[in-house]
């Protein structure tokens, strides 16, 4: 999403069961190295369609993001919304 600038959504996905076939899933997960400052895509912001996302370094999102443990906290964990440019 931050990359696209919005043009694509990360959906939700589930596994629907099949009684009648067999299925085999492989999961496939892109993970950027921890060096990388995630932004929108150059080619993708104007004048006309600004940026809708602050740059944010993937480490320490992740870093951030771990800390937490995924315990329950009186704030939310860190989420990639929490970095959209708010109008």
């Amino acid at each position: 999403m931050v990359w696209s600038n919005d043009k694509y959504e990360s959906v939700e996905h589930r596994v629907v069961v099949n009684t009648k076939k067999e299925r085999f899933s492989i999961p496939f997960f892109f993970y950027p190295g921890h060096h990388v400052t995630v932004k929108p895509a150059e080619e993708l912001v104007n004048e006309k369609n600004p940026a809708r996302y602050k740059p944010y370094n993937v480490g320490k999102f992740y870093a951030n993001r771990n800390r937490s443990d995924f315990n329950k906290r009186e704030v939310e964990n860190i989420q990639i919304h929490h970095f959209k440019i708010v109008d």
